[in-house]
């Protein structure tokens, strides 16, 4: 961090020395100029008077002088206008360097937070797995424990799994990512997603509100990891009393999903920012949730891909509302 701002003020005084010596160039030039105009006035004048033999006289209204007066005015233009394009065109540089410098600034931000955040992500599950066979090598336990600790070692084993299969898809978005869109019950495909999440996860209260026989040529796969994704989003900031409502329905050539939590919300100057790779509200070093920046970046390119569109709104409940359109 004070590397980055010791940088950011030596640019700050390398502009300002520009632009001081922009100005300061344009000065010496008028200064030229006008005492260029002055002597070869002066020689003019001169020139005259020892040819009419007089001691003084005007030499404003001589052709000879509008000339030198049509030249000094050519030379201040061109003065003012070089001082204008480089003035302007420095400033534009600056514009895009400083822009590409404050993106540079986010995205090595966003790496430090991934790597971060993924290095809890596997940490936490693999512990929790070698804490469990640890068990099993060092006490005789009774089945009942013996099958509830399995089941965590398996609900651990497949969130690392969802997580390696999160960085895959996003890994292949960034290359091309062939979708196969081919004709998809979207309402049996997301109804069977949903039953699979309620099965994970008890402690929730489902609101399902599926519209049946919606047909469309999608990518399977993708779809389904949209929803995943949104759901596991919904879970992880949604209150104590966990309560997701998702919608599917059609409307017209229009079919609309939507799925919303009752959590914290996300803050208006953060909703386009949340579908960015890598970004996650707040600071890694405090954050108390888990998670690596990806699943909405996901989300974000597998609609874009479908030709849809995808915002967010705050839930009248409270909490926050994904609104996808295909």
């Amino acid at each position: 961090m004070k590397k980055n701002k010791s940088l950011r003020i030596l640019s700050v005084i390398v502009i300002v020395y520009m632009l001081m010596a922009l100005l300061w160039w344009a000065i010496l030039l008028h200064r030229k100029n006008n005492e260029v105009f002055v002597l070869k006035a002066d020689l003019l004048k001169e020139e005259y008077m020892n040819k009419a033999g007089i001691a003084q006289m005007d030499i404003t209204t001589l052709p000879e002088y509008e000339e030198l007066q049509s030249e000094y005015n050519r030379q201040m233009y061109m003065i003012l206008g070089e001082a204008a394009v480089f003035g302007i065109t420095l400033i534009l540089g600056i514009f895009f360097i400083n822009r590409a410098f404050v993106r540079e600034l986010s995205v090595a931000e966003k790496q430090k937070n991934f790597l971060l955040s993924i290095t809890h992500e596997l940490k936490s599950p693999l512990a929790s797995i070698n804490l469990i066979l640890s068990t099993f090598i060092k006490r005789n336990l009774p089945q009942d424990k013996v099958k509830e600790l399995s089941q965590d070692g398996l609900n651990e084993s497949v969130r690392l799994e969802e997580l390696f299969n999160k960085i895959l898809i996003a890994t292949r978005l960034d290359k091309a990512y062939p979708f196969n869109f081919e004709e998809t019950d979207l309402s049996n495909t997301i109804y069977n997603v949903v039953q699979s999440f309620r099965k994970r996860h008890e402690d929730v209260t489902l609101d399902v509100q599926i519209q049946n026989d919606i047909i469309k040529d999608v990518d399977r796969e993708s779809i389904v990891s949209v929803v995943k994704n949104l759901l596991e989003n919904a879970y992880k900031y949604s209150t104590s009393q966990k309560h997701i409502f998702i919608s599917l329905k059609q409307e017209g050539g229009n079919i609309h999903l939507d799925v919303a939590d009752n959590g914290v919300g996300i803050a208006k100057n953060e909703r386009n920012k949340v579908f960015d790779q890598f970004y996650r509200v707040g600071s890694e070093d405090t954050r108390e949730s888990t998670g690596t920046g990806l699943g909405l970046y996901i989300v974000n390119q597998i609609v874009t891909a479908h030709n849809g569109k995808i915002k967010i709104t705050d839930n009248p409940g409270g909490g926050t509302n994904f609104q996808i359109t295909l």
